[in-house]
């Protein structure tokens, strides 16, 4: 049983989206990014989705297709603290970015919740990148296969 759990976890469909995504995004802003750099913070570090120390750009990837569970969401607000201390550290503003593949996601982050406040008034873009039709059906099937381990 437990096998069949780890099968169903599987995050191969996840990672292959968020390269695409990450792809997309770089296209988009026409720079060069890093993916998932190892940042020092203080005393500890970060791995954002993608960054560019130079173009001051900072931000993370949401694949996930369909409203955000309460984990998504606590999730989401651990990226946007990282973000946000590591302009307090370093001093200086960053291009504060969310980047998810699927309207309803947008949607739940921008509209009325704390998260969204956040969002708001720390000046992070919310930005829709949608996937590749197959890409996305692939996602969604991993999705429904997926078992939640601390349900």
């Amino acid at each position: 049983m437990e096998e069949q759990n780890r099968k169903n976890s599987d995050s191969t469909q996840q990672r292959l989206a968020k390269q695409a995504v990450f792809d997309k995004v770089e296209q988009w802003l026409n720079v060069s990014l890093e993916h998932k750099p190892k940042i020092l913070v203080g005393k500890t570090y970060m791995q954002p989705d993608f960054y560019s120390k130079e173009d001051g750009i900072i931000g993370f990837i949401v694949v996930h297709i369909g409203k955000l569970k309460a984990g998504q969401k606590e999730k989401l607000s651990q990226h946007i603290l990282r973000m946000l201390l590591a302009e307090k550290l370093e001093g200086r503003a960053y291009r504060k970015m969310i980047v998810v593949s699927d309207q309803p996601v947008k949607e739940q982050i921008e509209g009325d919740s704390i998260l969204a406040e956040c969002i708001s008034q720390f000046q992070i873009e919310v930005k829709i990148m949608p996937m590749e039709a197959e890409l996305r059906e692939r996602l969604l099937t991993a999705q429904k296969k997926q078992v939640m381990v601390n349900a």
